[in-house]
């Protein structure tokens, strides 16, 4: 199979013939429709941001494909089933694990860090980690649901828990940003978005920002925000 194969910090992706990896037991084999680009990618690559399995390692997890193969024991995955995978699984042996607290299990890992990735033709992954990716979503635009969607899914709605006629303010209005601003209009907020491009604030706009404020030529931005929210 090809896959973009990650050598080390400041050197570019080498797209490289590699063996096609075979599942094992409670493991499938995806074939991968769609990998995102995070930005946690770019700090590996530009920043030297070490990764836990030393390279060459494959980067890349926000994953979306089907299944192409199971190992031994896995009954609740066909092979041709479209699938999402979740940018980081846990253990399941850990106490948060058994305590249904994946999120925060102590041995934590990571598509594209502490295993191969999600920059390839095929990958591996624990079958009991994989989600169904519903017939109405496309698996390329999908791809990034698990992370860059659920990310501020969870600080909106989980922790936040915005309601109708609140007032959210985003800095920031990159991938995660924007996704923030959507999931935050889509809660009934007024949504206030700050960045430093007019162009990011103009899709903010469009995905639902009701005010935007251009921090580089705002002088005091929470002067701005006050204005806008009534002090609040």
């Amino acid at each position: 199979m090809k896959a973009a194969i990650f050598h080390g910090p400041k050197k570019p992706l080498s797209i490289e013939e590699v063996p096609t990896p075979e599942p094992g037991p409670g493991e499938i084999l995806v074939d991968v429709a769609a990998c995102g680009v995070c930005h946690t990618d770019l700090h590996y690559i530009d920043h030297g941001v070490p990764t836990f399995k030393k390279p060459p390692v494959i980067l890349g997890h926000e994953v979306a494909g089907t299944v192409a193969a199971l190992g031994e024991g896995v009954t609740q995955w066909q092979e041709g089933d479209r699938i999402l995978l979740p940018a980081v699984y846990g253990c399941g042996q850990c106490r948060m694990c058994r305590e249904g607290r994946e999120n925060i299990c102590s041995q934590m890992i990571m598509f594209g860090n502490n295993v191969d990735g999600g920059y390839a033709e095929y990958m591996l992954a624990p079958a009991k980690d994989v989600l169904a990716m519903p017939e109405e979503i496309p698996l390329i635009e999908g791809s990034i649901i698990a992370d860059a969607v659920t990310t501020p899914y969870h600080a909106v709605v989980n922790r936040g828990q915005v309601k109708p006629g609140d007032q959210v303010v985003v800095f920031g209005c990159g991938g995660i940003g924007l996704n923030l601003v959507q999931i935050a209009a889509a809660q009934g907020a007024r949504v206030i978005a700050v960045d430093l491009m007019d162009e990011k604030l103009d899709w903010a706009r469009e995905l639902g920002a009701h005010e935007t404020i251009n921090a580089g030529e705002t002088e005091r931005v929470d002067k701005a925000i006050r204005k806008l929210t009534g002090g609040g």
